[in-house]
């Protein structure tokens, strides 16, 4: 090393030590609130699509089943085949099953 380099080296150890870094504040709740907020509506913007979506194309198979064992031929509501399907029996709409309730 040089004379140059020693001399920068001894200045090193010579200057005085930085200050010490202040605490960080203590956050607000209501940021927090806001955040949460922002995040769980982006949570249910994302996932209540994803719910109506597979309601319209859930699988047919067992209302087909349930059709077709009580005699009846499944048909579209609309001519274009679009829309909700019904069972019908001899041009008859069969009324859907009511689960049974609490009095029978």
């Amino acid at each position: 090393m040089d004379t140059l380099g020693w001399i920068g080296v001894t200045l090193a150890f010579l200057a005085p030590l930085p200050p010490e870094r202040p605490e960080r504040p203590e956050p607000s709740n209501g940021s927090a609130l806001a955040a949460a907020v922002v995040i769980g509506g982006l949570c249910l913007m994302m996932v209540v699509p994803m719910v109506a979506i597979w309601g319209f194309y859930r699988p047919e198979s067992g209302f087909r089943a349930r059709c077709a064992a009580s005699g009846g031929q499944v048909r579209a509501f609309f001519l274009d085949g679009s829309g909700p399907l019904r069972c019908a029996r001899d041009g008859a709409a069969v009324p859907p099953r009511r689960a049974a309730g609490p009095l029978g």
